[in-house]
């Protein structure tokens, strides 16, 4: 029963119409010995399937426990976005800074709220492309692992640019999953539905996406 049921929600996901690919990558670098810091290297690719439009993301991040609830984090974060439709092709440079509340509700529900301030400079554009993204997010931990399946979880993303004063994006996870593939390797399945403000009207898109983590 429990089987059949993992297979019927990994065949919902992955079932699902999208119309972007995200594939998420991170690899521990360093914790201490407290485990209060922590460094890791984050990677990212991001497929558009009807421009074909593709975004790489390289980001060194580092977070530091400030007490039990409470974590600050620094990235740096280097992207290379490219459109074969127009041949155009530019990089983003984002220095970053989190303050990252999270709550036990009980021992296997979290709420994690992340809070993250990014300074964006375009290639050849003026440094004044900054944005604040706020994202709560519902996590779930089973008491026994169903298989492969630890976790499930949702979340919403609200990304603000504040060179425009206002809401230019939001993403939505209704459903997302963690498996363990096997070591220290966690893999996340997600769905998500990403809305963007573009004027003078809303465009929505989906997006299946993948996260592995390895820790160590």
């Amino acid at each position: 029963m429990f089987r059949l049921m993992l297979l019927s929600m990994l065949l919902f996901v992955t079932g699902l119409r999208a119309d972007e690919w995200w594939a998420w990558s991170s690899m521990d670098l360093w914790k201490s010995t407290e485990g209060h810091d922590k460094a890791w290297l984050f990677l990212g690719n991001r497929l558009d399937a009807d421009d074909s439009s593709y975004v790489q993301i390289v980001s060194p991040r580092f977070r530091h426990a400030l007490n039990p609830w409470l974590d600050l984090g620094l990235g740096a974060s280097f992207l290379s976005i490219e459109s074969p439709a127009s041949g155009e092709r530019h990089g983003q440079f984002r220095p970053e800074l989190e303050v990252n509340p999270h709550f036990d509700l009980t021992p296997h529900l979290a709420l994690e709220w992340r809070n993250r301030m990014e300074w964006r400079w375009n290639e050849e554009q003026p440094f004044t492309t900054h944005r604040l993204r706020n994202r709560l997010q519902l996590a779930w931990t089973l008491p026994r692992p169903l298989g492969p399946l630890t976790r499930m979880f949702a979340s919403n993303e609200w990304l603000t640019d504040l060179h425009q004063r206002r809401l230019g994006e939001n993403r939505l996870v209704p459903l997302g999953l963690t498996l363990h593939a096997g070591g220290h390797a966690d893999l996340d399945l997600f769905y998500m539905i990403v809305s963007s403000h573009a004027q003078p009207s809303w465009r929505h898109e989906s997006v299946l996406g993948t996260y592995l983590r390895l820790k160590f």
